[in-house]
């Protein structure tokens, strides 16, 4: 089952037995209710039905005006009086459902309608509603009606006015970017300039709006602009070309006013070309379009084209006939202005007002989107800056995460290597304490050594001693003995040397780094200090004497620059 509008009454639909069967709501109501079915049921049922109903009224009522007010927009130039008949009844129904926009296109439609038939005073007075009904946001419809009110303006010759309306309206299109709609504006300031009289910046215009409706496709406006490049003196062959080209145009949309108005420039541009005969023919089609849709601006326009005509002709008595005949329906009109001056003047001062009012809801609807938009910018900027803090938190909690995790891998490391550096400085200090342990066994032998070998000279000189009592082969035996014992002991002594090397090579090396210009002598000695021998086991070890050995200390502690109170045993144990 579904809800469905028909004929703007809401029914339920259903299938049954392979037919759709339709039920208007109030009669499945009335049927529930007389099944004993709940009251508040049924109501809800209908009340919730209702929003569809009335969206599907107003949907269609907008559609029944829009189509009213596009047949009169059709008739304005084909026939006012029937574009007169649709805007008002667009008016009526737009009214029913309180469209104000609705109501204003209808209203300018209308001022138009009136103003092609030379009533412009109630033109006027249907812009002027149609300007007072226009909502402040539909800036496209505001820009129609200024395009409306210029053309009222310039049939009344206040070019100031017509001007600015034009202006006013191509303001609004470009801004807009409406191609369509800006190539009436220009079409509209060449009907300006034409006034002024300014040819060539109307010229300008015109094919300006011409360029962008063919374009565009507008074959309606291309006739328009067509027709108004024909309003003036020059290029004879070429706007009379144009005109038949409008003329071709209207004639299939039915334009019945259009086509009298391009017949009365036909006929001025044969007058031009002096082929007065087409002038007077083009002229009395034009009349004939002209009476039968009553429009007298058209009428007037036909009597003074021909009284141009018959004037070229030299037949100046129906050349007067037409002018009077001019003047007659120009009275005709003054007439009716003159009966309507006041109510124009008032219309004029309501319209001014109006402008003004709308000037004020303009000021008003920008103040408060500008309300709006400042109120939007700060709750962007809090929101964003609330989104920036908690981004900057979290950006910093995650640097400050990772930086600890980075401390502590890299304390970690440290105690790694911390770890491995106290472990390789056990490990070197085991093998350095193993390693003095070792020299100071080798120094204890060698000290050892160095006491001995006075015993041993003294066991020499002893032995020798003896050599002195003996004679023949127990004295050579006797000397070989001790050759013997001096040569064991020269390869003790060579060892010991060795010895002293070796437990010095570090310490040698580091000498000679420092002091890179010392002796081979020097450095024994130093390396002799070092090891804490004292002069007299110096002098014994390198054979000589002790007042020597300190003199090679005396120089070997000047060339080494150092002061009296340094000891120069302690700076070898330093090095």
């Amino acid at each position: 089952m579904r809800v469905r509008i028909k004929n703007r009454c809401l029914v339920f639909q259903k299938k049954k037995g392979g037919k759709i069967e339709r039920i208007p709501i109030l009669a499945l109501l009335t049927h529930t209710i007389m099944n004993s079915l709940s009251l508040k049921c049924a109501l809800i049922l209908f009340f919730c039905c209702i929003p569809f109903a009335l969206s599907g009224q107003n949907g269609d009522a907008e559609q029944h005006i829009e189509q009213l007010i596009t047949k009169a927009e059709e008739m304005l130039k084909a026939d006012p009086s029937r574009a007169i008949y649709y805007s008002n009844s667009a008016i009526v129904e737009a009214q029913k459902i309180n469209d104000q926009r609705h109501i204003a296109m209808a209203q300018a439609t209308l001022g138009e309608a009136y103003m092609n038939q030379g009533d412009f005073d109630m033109g006027f007075e249907s812009l002027t509603n149609a300007l007072e009904a226009c909502p402040a946001d539909s800036a496209k419809l505001q820009a129609y009606i200024y395009l409306r009110l210029s053309g009222a303006y310039l049939k009344l010759k206040d070019l100031d006015q017509a001007s600015n309306y034009v202006d006013k309206a191509s303001d609004i299109y470009r801004s807009l970017n409406d191609s369509l709609d800006l190539a009436r504006c220009y079409n509209s300031k060449g009907l300006v300039y034409i006034q002024v009289p300014d040819n060539e910046k109307a010229e300008e215009n015109f094919k300006a709006a011409l360029a962008i409706n063919r374009k565009l496709g507008e074959v309606n406006s291309i006739a328009s602009n067509l027709n108004n490049l024909c309003l003036y003196e020059g290029n004879t062959p070429e706007k009379i070309g144009m005109l038949h080209e409008a003329i071709a145009i209207n004639s299939s949309l039915g334009k019945v006013w259009s086509l009298g108005e391009n017949y009365n420039n036909l006929g001025t541009q044969y007058y031009y070309a002096r082929e007065y005969d087409k002038a007077l023919a083009a002229l009395d089609t034009a009349m004939q379009y002209a009476r039968q849709i009553n429009a007298k601006e058209l009428i007037c326009d036909n009597h003074r084209y021909a009284s141009w005509v018959y004037a070229g002709k030299k037949d100046f008595a129906r050349a007067y006939e037409y002018l009077n005949l001019l003047y007659k329906t120009e009275q005709e009109l003054l007439t009716m202005n003159e009966m309507r001056q006041v109510e124009l003047n008032v219309i004029q001062k309501r319209l001014r007002n109006k402008e003004q009012q709308m000037i004020m809801q303009e000021q008003a609807f920008e103040i408060h989107n500008l309300r709006h938009s400042i109120f939007i910018s700060i709750l962007i900027a809090v929101v964003l800056f609330f989104a920036l803090s908690y981004l900057f938190y979290r950006y910093r909690h995650k640097k400050k995460i990772e930086y600890l995790e980075q401390a502590q891998k890299y304390e970690s490391q440290e105690k790694e290597l911390i770890s491995l550096k106290l472990q390789q400085a056990e490990n070197e200090t085991r093998v350095a304490q193993q390693a003095l342990s070792h020299n100071k066994n080798e120094l204890i032998n060698f000290s050892f050594f160095v006491r001995s070998r006075n015993d041993i000279l003294a066991n020499i000189q002893s032995m020798i001693k003896d050599s002195y009592r003996l004679t023949g082969q127990d004295a050579e035996r006797h000397l070989r003995s001790i050759n013997a014992y001096i040569a064991q002991f020269q390869a003790r002594n060579t060892e010991t040397e060795v010895l002293i090397d070796k437990v010095n090579a570090e310490f040698i090396q580091k000498l000679s780094q420092l002091h890179p210009d010392l002796s081979k002598n020097e450095i024994q000695l130093a390396s002799l200090l070092r090891i804490g021998l004292s002069t007299k086991e110096i002098a014994s070890i390198i054979d000589s004497t002790p007042k020597t050995v300190n003199m090679a200390r005396y120089r070997l502690r000047k060339h080494l620059n150092l002061e009296t109170d340094e000891s120069l045993t302690e700076y070898m144990q330093g090095i």
